[in-house]
């Protein structure tokens, strides 16, 4: 009995691991489309016009800038900004401002309220 409880256990784990695999690797290959897509977008562009930043399907944020102290800080730390999510300031996609987040979880309300 113990045996097959075991066994069933293992199986479970297994096909668990197996799924959570698959999935990272869902990620992997979208992480690498959006960056592909991004790059793609700016190098279509006449060397003159390319900026480096922008929105990639018209909604995923991109910049390929070196960024600055100040922009690193308000994307991951603006306790004043109502907003979850902000642009990242170096890659494809979005940084979480963590303060705003915590805040709106209840896990911290010492934090300047947005706006």
């Amino acid at each position: 009995m113990i045996d097959n409880v075991r066994d069933d256990v293992a199986r479970k784990a297994s096909t668990a691991r197996e799924e959570f695999d698959a999935l990272r690797s869902l990620l992997k290959m979208a992480v690498f489309g959006a960056v592909a897509g991004a790059l793609y977008t700016e190098l279509r562009k006449p060397r003159g016009e390319r900026t480096w930043n922008g929105k990639l399907l018209g909604f995923v944020p991109y910049d390929f800038r070196m960024p600055s102290i100040e922009s690193v800080r308000t994307a991951y730390w603006n306790p004043k900004s109502p907003k979850i999510f902000s642009p990242r300031p170096l890659g494809v996609g979005w940084a979480v401002n963590i303060p705003t987040l915590l805040r709106r979880l209840g896990v911290h309300q010492g934090f300047t309220k947005g706006r």
